[in-house]
């Protein structure tokens, strides 16, 4: 950790080396083009960027969007590990817990894909080893036929007593929501804990995972209230992530909401109004859209135990990636830069593999522009 007060040399080289490599970056013009292509030609086209070794390597085995896809997640995982390879320090570890997130979705998958018996190479395709879970230990755990094998294998998990609670009923109807809501709980406490540790870069950190939270909580929220059956309050109290800045208790009040004024006056008291007019304000280029709209906006889909659509979704995500690239450069020898980065990456990644797929099932570009985040 570099001397109170004192920023490292290691930090500055660093954080400069994301910056730069954010540059690197898809930009919209480029993503349009790619738009126009056909999967030939998308193929040619990553072969001449960062993608091309990944793309020579796998050609033997994958073609078409099936190697778009195989290719571009074998480059965010390095793109993972050359982070951690390149991050000093606490930059290093703030990094590593950050990233332990992807062995919650990898390890859901499997299960899922265990119990559902989901074609191995189709779970394969999901997983991106950039958590503790390295990628030996995930070809394993495809191997296992059963849930509780899988669960077995991983005792040695730092989030393995969480599984263990569940181990007599793996596979039971809507056991997995309950493991991931949990695992994801305890990756968000440890994380805050981690930022009050006091450690570099910690509190930029924090700022930043309690806006990722609340936004997070909002969602869950929403999948709750449009479920088939309702929910008591001991569920939404399991569900939500502690730590927002919203609290808790109000998610819980707005659950039990059923008229528009009452709806309206509490949601607008929240900080997502704001980020929710914003995300819809850019979405139709509608500069007037406010955050009594956003509210509005919420309560008719509400309602009717509707979510929101896809579009507002996308759109508010973006918002949240600005968010993190304004608090970077507010920040720039912090890990934020690196967050910034690793995320635009993770989503320029999901992009490509969105555009392949899309094609791959003949839809047309406007439809798949939906699914892009910029």
């Amino acid at each position: 950790m570099p001397p109170s007060g004192a920023i490292s040399p290691s930090y500055i080289y660093a954080c400069t080396r994301f910056r730069v490599r954010r540059t690197t970056l898809l930009p919209r013009e480029d993503y349009l083009r790619i738009m126009e292509m056909s999967i030939p030609e998308i193929v040619s086209y990553l072969s001449r960027r960062e993608y091309g070794q990944g793309i020579v390597d796998l050609a033997h085995d994958f073609t078409g969007a099936q190697l778009i896809e195989e290719a571009v997640n074998r480059n965010l995982a390095q793109s993972f590990r050359h982070a951690m390879a390149i991050a000093p320090g606490d930059l290093r570890t703030l990094t590593g817990e950050y990233l332990n997130r992807w062995d919650i979705a990898n390890i859901m998958a499997i299960l899922r894909g265990t119990i559902h018996d989901v074609p191995r190479r189709q779970v394969r395709d999901l997983l991106i080893p950039a958590g503790e879970v390295d990628s030996a230990l995930l070809t394993r755990l495809l191997d296992f036929a059963t849930c509780e094998e899988v669960l077995e294998a991983l005792q040695d998990w730092r989030l393995y007593p969480i599984l263990a609670e569940y181990y007599q009923i793996c596979g039971e109807q809507g056991v997995f929501a309950r493991i991931e809501n949990e695992l994801y709980r305890q990756y968000y406490a440890g994380l805050l804990d981690l930022g009050a540790s006091g450690c570099s870069g910690c509190r930029e950190l924090l700022a930043y995972l309690r806006f990722e939270i609340d936004i997070t909580n909002m969602r869950n929220l929403l999948r709750l209230h449009c479920a088939e059956e309702a929910c008591d309050i001991k569920v939404i109290d399991q569900t939500m992530i502690p730590g927002g800045r919203i609290p808790i208790g109000l998610f819980r009040r707005l659950y039990g909401i059923e008229t528009e004024g009452e709806f309206t006056s509490v949601f607008l008291t929240t900080d997502i109004a704001p980020v929710l007019a914003q995300a819809v304000r850019e979405l139709r280029q509608d500069p007037n859209f406010s955050s009594f709209d956003a509210a509005e906006l919420i309560w008719q889909r509400w309602h009717q135990h509707r979510r929101p659509v896809h579009e507002i979704e996308i759109a508010v995500t973006r918002v949240r990636l600005h968010q993190l690239e304004s608090l970077s450069r507010r920040h720039p020898f912090s890990v934020l830069p690196v967050l910034a980065y690793l995320e635009r990456k993770k989503y320029e990644v999901a992009n490509l593999r969105a555009i392949a797929r899309g094609k791959a099932f003949g839809l047309p570009s406007e439809r798949i522009w939906q699914y892009i985040v910029l």
